[in-house]
């Protein structure tokens, strides 16, 4: 075999090897993606809440030392303000005015602050009739406490838009 064919055989391999590599990557890129998603399983809409007593009593303890003026700030923050402020206006979501009275009545033997705690952290547990679930599902795990404490008291007010 000469040189040149050689040579030429060299390049090809080293060629391939790069090739070879982002197709295994791309493989178990989406095999992990279908797993996890094969996995998934969202809430359903409405699920019954076994205990809304204490659902309550941990969403009012809450409201009650959060800082209004601070969650006026996070709503900005996390963006919420995108679908319950601008958004609402096209029905991406309901409107943060008039929220506190709405979520009162929002599901049997929970309280104001009670639904509205339940929808940040558990967002497809309450879904508002004629809109989607378009909530952000991690907040019980990317919201800090205090955080959500203050976005409660906030909502919680006559002044939340």
């Amino acid at each position: 075999m000469s040189e040149t064919q050689g040579a030429a055989r060299g390049g090809r391999n080293a060629n391939a090897l790069p090739v070879v590599i982002v197709i295994t990557l791309l493989v178990v890129i989406s095999a992990g993606f279908l797993i996890s998603f094969a996995s998934y399983q969202a809430a359903q809409p409405d699920e019954v809440i076994e205990d809304p007593g204490s659902v309550n009593s941990i969403a009012e303890a809450l409201a009650a030392r959060g800082s209004a003026g601070s969650g006026q700030q996070l709503v900005v923050t996390y963006a919420c303000t995108a679908c319950h402020r601008e958004g609402a206006a096209n029905g991406i979501a309901p409107a943060f005015v008039g929220i506190a009275q709405r979520a009162a009545s929002g599901m049997p033997g929970l309280s104001a602050a009670g639904y509205l705690y339940e929808s940040i952290i558990n967002p497809s547990a309450h879904i508002v009739p004629g809109y989607v679930n378009s909530m952000p599902q991690d907040y019980a795990t990317r919201m800090p406490e205090d955080d959500l404490a203050d976005i409660l008291a906030y909502l919680l007010t006559a002044d939340a838009r």
